[in-house]
């Protein structure tokens, strides 16, 4: 799993990198269809770290929840020693 996280970062870095090399290209292009293309990296030079960033949290909550010993087991019964107290009331 450790070498998985690796190579995803990787390729998370080199999108980050090509976008912003494109970025920088398209700001010195004048073209009509250039703001788009400009408005479109930029976005995605957001939305690509919040989406590795919510895969990250997302991974861990699923691992902790699995290495639970009680994931899988039902919960124990309840003692009859706390129902007696709780008639008495």
């Amino acid at each position: 799993m450790e070498k998985t996280k690796r190579i995803l970062a990787v390729i998370c870095i080199l999108i980050l990198l090509g976008l912003y090399v494109a970025t920088f290209i398209l700001s010195l292009i004048d073209s009509p269809s250039t703001m788009t293309a400009f408005k479109g990296c930029v976005a995605l030079t957001i939305f690509v770290p919040v989406v590795a960033y919510i895969y990250i949290c997302l991974h861990k909550y699923a691992m902790n929840r699995s290495k639970r010993k009680d994931y899988y087991s039902p919960a124990p019964p309840s003692s009859s020693a706390g129902s007696s107290e709780s008639e008495e009331k």
